[in-house]
C-alpha cells in the first residue's frame, strides 16, 4: 500500500463521513406523515455510510505483495465520465423509460471497459451476452428497489 491509498482512503472516510452527516440534518417532514423510507436525505445517508466504509478499508487494509501497478488508462476515466454525463443529462428524463436507459448504461459501460481485453481473446460475443444479462439484472434490480422499497416514481 502507497501513501497515496492512505490519503484518498482518508478522503473518501472524511466525505463519506460528510455526506451522512448532511443527509442526516436534512428535514424528515414528520409533518407531512412521509413514510420513513421515503425520506428526504435517506439514499445519500446511506450512500456516504457506504463510501465512508470502503474508504475506511482502503486507508487500513494490509499492504499486498509489491507487484508493479498497471499503466494509467485517462480514456477509461473520460469514458466514465462522458457516459455518466450522457445517462444523467441526455437520457433519464427524455421519454425513455428508466430501466431502459439504466440497462442500456450498464451494458454500454461494461462492453467499453472491456472492450480491449475481450477483442484481444477473442470472446466479444460471450462479452456481450453476459454484459446484456448483468445489465438486465442491475436495471431490473434497481427498477424494483426504488419503485417498490423506496417508492419512487421512475420515468
Amino acid at each position: 500500500m502507497t501513501g497515496t491509498d492512505r490519503k484518498f482512503g482518508l478522503f473518501w472516510v472524511l466525505l463519506g463521513v460528510a455526506i451522512t452527516a448532511e443527509s442526516w440534518r436534512m428535514d424528515r417532514l414528520e409533518q407531512q406523515h412521509i413514510n420513513p423510507w421515503t425520506v428526504p436525505g435517506l439514499v445519500p445517508g446511506l450512500l456516504g455510510l457506504v463510501i465512508a466504509i470502503f474508504g475506511l478499508v482502503l486507508l487500513v487494509r494490509r499492504p499486498v505483495a509489491a507487484e508493479a501497478p498497471p499503466p494509467a488508462e485517462p480514456w477509461r476515466v473520460a469514458a466514465a465520465i462522458a457516459m455518466t454525463l450522457a445517462f444523467g443529462a441526455g437520457v433519464v428524463g427524455s421519454g425513455v423509460p428508466f430501466w431502459l436507459a439504466a440497462a442500456g448504461f450498464v451494458f454500454g459501460a461494461i462492453m467499453v471497459f472491456e472492450w480491449p481485453e475481450r477483442r484481444a481473446a477473442g470472446t466479444l460475443a460471450r462479452g456481450a451476452l453476459q454484459a446484456a444479462l448483468i445489465a438486465a439484472g442491475a436495471a431490473a434490480a434497481v427498477t424494483l428497489i426504488f419503485q417498490e422499497l423506496f417508492l419512487v416514481r421512475l420515468p
